[in-house]
């Protein structure tokens, strides 16, 4: 049996789903608690500026399902020392066909923020990958997911709702666009993870080349850059840069904002205009207070919704046609198991029935040669009521040749004539 615990923007907020942001050391933390404490079988978990997603297995916790969550949850509160009720901000589901279902919905991009985005593919498979490598994942839980990424590819084959897909890191830029010409703006991208990455693809392919990236791993940053011809700037000289650009991207995965809302009001004070600041990090880079800075506007992930749901209106017609395959697909998934279960069950009746046959052929010998044994033993009870009366004549049993033998044999013994 799998199970899944889901918190994603469409029920947390950034400041909760922050909280339980899992890095890849957390991942392996977390699984030998639930190991240790609940006997959880196989564990993937999926973390992302939208969701963190945990798929767990549990074959000897069949029939206590929602016991075996409630535990989960509790251990996850723990883990994060999250102290108010996170029921609220939870999606739980329990069965095969239903995590399968959830699975399918999201590496097909309707569980997106962006609908049709690839990236949670990628997203899909780094987190797979990781516990398969790490002996996280269980059997049933990587066919599963094996299974989604071919559902993936074939809804994304057969409908257009990847077509000019967009993400968060596209949605960011059309933010941008708004309020910016972007062939007259400067911009510094502080961070190198994938949706930064993908943020600074969308604007060279916009043929924007003042970009300057900064990482705290130098290589890294350098590799990156030569790669779409852009300059690097130390991390350590971040700050300073911020003076002078338009826009800043942030996406590190710092648990901890990487700047203060002291430095913030130092950097506008030293500026002739207002400074974008795009926070697509989860957790956040930027801290709260300073979004009240003067000059400084600060957009994160959550701020982006009115473009994701424009992004979803011309979608619409392509999400109906998602789901039905889906749907089409989960009623072959479940006909496909209910003939191997019926195929399984047959060979077992097969089985069972050739076994009562060979049984019951063995009883019927038995019983005939209990028969059999009881008519001889029957006829050598007559035969020592003879001898002893004196009486033994071979017309007692001359008609029955078995016990005609059984005569001879106890004559020869006794040394009586015959």
């Amino acid at each position: 049996m799998v199970g899944l615990i889901s918190i994603n923007y469409k029920i947390a907020p950034i400041d909760i789903r922050e909280k339980f942001h899992f890095d890849n050391s957390e991942k392996i933390s977390f699984n030998n608690l639930l190991k240790k404490k609940i006997g959880v079988e196989g564990l993937m978990i999926i973390s992302t500026c939208n969701r963190t997603e945990i798929y767990f297995e549990f074959e000897n916790h069949i029939g206590d399902e929602k016991k075996f969550l409630h535990s989960i949850v509790k251990e996850l509160s723990e883990f994060r020392s999250f102290k108010d009720s996170l029921s609220p901000y939870l999606t739980k589901k329990t069965g095969s066909y239903e995590v399968a279902k959830h699975l399918f919905r999201l590496v097909s991009g309707l569980e997106s923020m962006m609908i049709g985005e690839f990236q949670i593919v990628e997203q899909l498979k780094e987190a797979y990958y990781f516990s398969r490598d790490k002996k996280m994942l269980g059997p049933i839980l990587s066919r599963m997911i094996q299974k989604s990424l071919e559902t993936g590819k074939y809804i994304r084959t057969n409908t257009e709702i990847g077509k000019g897909a967009v993400s968060v890191s596209y949605a960011a830029i059309e933010e941008i666009t708004k309020r910016f010409d972007l062939s007259l703006s400067s911009f510094l991208c502080v961070g190198l993870g994938e949706t930064s990455k993908l943020s600074i693809r969308h604007l060279h392919q916009k043929k924007i080349s003042n970009i300057k990236i900064a990482n705290r791993t130098d290589k890294k940053a350098v590799e990156f850059s030569k790669e779409l011809n852009l300059d690097t700037i130390k991390f350590k000289n971040f700050k300073k840069e911020m003076e002078s650009i338009d826009v800043a991207i942030f996406c590190t995965s710092s648990k901890k904002p990487i700047i203060k809302k002291d430095e913030l009001i130092d950097i506008s004070s030293r500026r002739d205009n207002e400074l974008l600041i795009l926070d697509l990090s989860v957790p956040r880079n930027i801290p709260i207070s300073a979004y009240e800075v003067n000059d400084i506007n600060v957009i994160n992930i959550d701020n982006l919704k009115d473009t994701v749901n424009e992004n979803y209106k011309k979608r619409r017609k392509e999400i109906g046609k998602a789901e039905k395959q889906i749907e089409e697909l989960e009623i072959s998934l479940r006909k496909m198991h209910s003939e191997s279960s019926n195929q399984k069950q047959f060979k077992n009746l097969s089985q069972q029935t050739k076994f009562y046959k060979e049984y019951e052929d063995q009883s019927l010998i038995l019983k005939k040669m209990e028969e059999e044994w009881t008519s001889l033993q029957t006829k050598l009870d007559r035969l020592t009521i003879t001898f002893r009366s004196g009486d033994a004549t071979s017309s007692v049993i001359q008609d029955d040749k078995d016990s005609i033998l059984v005569f001879r044999f106890v004559c020869k013994k006794r040394n009586l004539p015959y």
